[in-house]
């Protein structure tokens, strides 16, 4: 069975120019002026109320940030990044099209050349152009599996503008830097962090039912499914399981991730 995981539903962003760093650092969770050039980094863009719009893993290329996130939200992203962009030496532009994620569980002889190679502990992303299409499976229950076991979730088009960073364990993943200073959303997201103000924390279960992102349960909802259990964003201060109900009856223990 192919180690190799065509990623579909994932769509990319470059944003491009002299100025793209300075422009993007605005509005990222993360400090992109840290980035270096072939480095990558997670982070999210957030409205002024602190709420994801999208996260994303960022790499940098010369003077070009290619921001890989849920395809359905590249478009989403544009529009809201235009209204600052235009006194800026930058540009964006949809990469959907141009450039493949794929996903790898294991060892691979793989080049990827002028592509990128994202290494993310229990997995890797390999970005690669269209033009170099590789043999890939499209049955990514397996890679689900691994983002689901290393606690990942993206946002998505379900989920978009619902949770701030915090909420999908961000702060313990490096996707936000308090240090970095004021960027969109910046306040809220801090507040949280410093004055306790977080009533909603992620945490995983396992549903005997195929469940998807959206689906909601008592006092929260999902925003990560696999085979083996889903990820989802429930009210509970508490550091122990709980128990907690879906919408057709079924119970199932939360833990917080």
């Amino acid at each position: 069975m192919s180690n190799i995981y065509q990623l579909s539903d994932r769509g990319f962003l470059r944003i491009e120019g002299p100025d793209a760093v300075k422009f993007l650092q605005g509005y990222t969770t993360c400090d992109l002026s840290a980035l270096a050039d072939g480095e990558h980094q997670t982070g999210a863009i957030c409205t002024i109320k602190g709420r994801m719009l999208t996260s994303f893993i960022v790499a940098k290329r010369g003077t070009s940030l290619y921001l890989r996130t849920d395809r359905p939200l590249v478009e989403k992203t544009i529009a809201f990044l235009q209204k600052y962009i235009v006194f800026s030496k930058a540009e964006m532009s949809d990469m959907s099209e141009d450039l493949v994620c794929y996903g790898l569980l294991g060892e691979t002889d793989i080049d990827v050349g002028d592509g990128f190679e994202i290494d993310l502990g229990n997995r890797v992303e390999l970005w690669l152009p269209a033009s170099r299409a590789v043999k890939a499976t499209s049955d990514t229950a397996a890679w689900l599996n691994a983002e689901i076991d290393s606690g990942t979730a993206w946002v998505t088009d379900a989920t978009s503008e619902e949770f701030l960073p915090q909420m999908f364990n961000y702060h313990e993943r490096g996707a936000i830097d308090f240090e970095k200073g004021c960027y969109l959303g910046q306040e809220i997201v801090a507040r949280a962090q410093y004055r306790g103000e977080l009533k909603r924390r992620l945490h995983r279960m396992v549903s005997e039912k195929q469940r998807t992102i959206g689906d909601r349960i008592d006092g929260g909802v999902v925003v990560a499914s696999a085979p083996a259990g889903q990820l989802a964003v429930i009210q509970n201060a508490e550091e122990e399981a709980i128990t907690v109900s879906f919408e057709d009856g079924e119970e199932v223990q939360a833990t917080p991730f």
